[in-house]
């Protein structure tokens, strides 16, 4: 007897349960991965949601369920994830960008409008999502930056992706400031922040694909986080602005450790949480 065709609507109610224990977004992640097996995107899913689902695409569907119930980040899954304005390609090369980092991009936007044509560092650039976003919508000489060659070359990915004819941006395989050269208008950087305690109590499931250089800051959190700002004023002009991503406690931090620099202010998020710090070279 041969099997019936599933409906797509059949297909996400169906493994919207078989995934209830293994995500907190089980019909998202459904939706998002049938509509990588159909090759649509997610609103196009909604128009074919009485249709039958090819013999072929359904196989397809669920080996992405299976990887998704061994806890593979859905993003990793389709190679895929939504930052800013722009969606980005990453793998397990890079951390997944993360809606609360798009504060650092809003912010150094904000501080470009009037400006003239700056350079711009993106350090701990992973897969370029900061600077290539900012660059996206500001004129600016772009280059990004990362300890890890795997994490340039998805950088690299993006980069050519959105600006394919572009000249105007570098990549520096460098830990930190090693081998940077010259002075920006701007820095900006996501620095691992997570603690050895942090990375033993939140670095789980879904977290545990993620690259672990990209989460662990250090035996307290802060160490990446200090050497960076111990150094970033000797990079940045007059008057020059960086901007960082903050740990769970990187306020605190932050108000002890300035270096040539002042902090303007710190940016909370939506939940109310410290998340980004502006700092301006004194």
């Amino acid at each position: 007897m041969f099997k019936t065709a599933s409906k797509v609507a059949e297909l996400v109610d169906e493994t919207e349960k078989k995934l209830k224990n293994f995500s907190e977004t089980p019909r998202l992640d459904a939706e998002i991965l049938l509509a990588k097996a159909l090759e649509t995107s997610r609103f196009g899913l909604f128009t074919k949601y009485t249709e039958k689902v090819s013999e072929e695409a359904e196989e397809l569907f669920n080996s992405f369920i299976e990887r998704r119930k061994n806890f593979e980040p859905v993003a990793y899954i389709t190679n895929e994830k939504e930052f800013f304005e722009d969606t980005f390609y990453v793998d397990r090369r890079v951390l997944i960008p993360r809606p609360e980092t798009e504060f650092i991009v809003e912010k150094t936007l904000s501080l470009l409008k009037n400006s003239p044509k700056e350079d711009l560092l993106d350090i701990c650039c992973g897969s370029g999502c900061i600077g290539l976003s900012i660059k996206r919508a500001a004129d600016c000489r772009l280059t990004l930056s990362d300890i890890s060659s795997e994490a340039l070359e998805v950088a690299k990915i993006n980069a050519a992706k959105l600006f394919p004819c572009s000249t105007e941006i570098s990549f520096v395989q460098s830990d930190l400031f090693k081998n940077i050269s010259g002075k920006f208008g701007i820095i900006t950087a996501n620095p691992p922040y997570l603690s050895a305690k942090d990375m033993e109590k939140f670095v789980v499931k879904e977290l545990k694909f993620e690259p672990e250089d990209a989460f662990f800051g250090g035996d307290t959190g802060f160490e990446i986080t200090e050497k960076i700002l111990n150094d970033v004023s000797n990079f940045l002009k007059s008057g020059g602005y960086f901007i960082t991503e903050l740990g769970f406690e990187g306020s605190a931090f932050l108000n002890k450790t300035l270096n040539g620099l002042e902090l303007e202010n710190v940016i909370k998020d939506y939940s109310g949480i410290d998340r980004a710090a502006v700092f301006r070279k004194i």
